[in-house]
């Protein structure tokens, strides 16, 4: 089937994203991202709230500060108080640690994701069209009413502006 400006054939919906359906996909991408990023916060909370707390001793920061050896030092008691700390956790809390992670990794693959799609948009391509290119140097317009007119914003913003910023006149000494 032939699809007109396909940009990609997408596994997570399952069909080509292209002009009928590339905003919905972008919109699709941010609202993922933004939930992402509500899961990650609200799990990294939670796990907090009911973590016990960490059996470790501070490292002395006014012998060690000069010691070269500080920052291993203060990292290995970190790792060593979560690790203690860890054994302790609830099913609940482990959970909840795997929660995050996930929610993390899918937070930075959808952000490449939709940030590698605003760029392909912001230069008047598609992924298909610059993989087409890769060899022929094409200068496309790069332009943020590439953007605008993607995203259908029937209104351009300078139209709130003063009105002699609008105007084609200008004064010359």
């Amino acid at each position: 089937m032939c699809i007109l400006d396909m940009d990609h054939h997408c596994p997570f919906i399952g069909n080509c994203v292209g002009v009928a359906n590339h905003r919905d996909f972008i919109l699709f991408l941010m609202s993922a991202v933004i939930s992402l990023i509500y899961v990650t916060i609200t799990s990294t909370y939670s796990a907090l709230y009911i973590s016990p707390p960490l059996n470790h001793t501070p490292v002395n920061l006014l012998n060690s500060f000069a010691n070269s050896e500080f920052i291993f030092k203060a990292l290995k008691d970190i790792v060593l108080a979560f690790l203690t700390s860890a054994v302790f956790l609830s099913a609940r809390g482990l959970l909840l640690v795997y929660l995050f992670i996930a929610s993390v990794s899918m937070e930075i693959g959808l952000s490449v994701l939709l940030w590698q799609q605003l760029c392909y948009i912001y230069k008047g391509k598609t992924y298909l069209s610059h993989l087409s290119a890769t060899g022929s140097e094409e200068s496309a317009e790069k332009d943020c009413q590439n953007l605008v007119r993607f995203f259908g914003c029937p209104y351009v913003p300078a139209i709130y502006l003063p009105s002699f910023w609008k105007s084609g006149k200008s004064h010359k000494k």
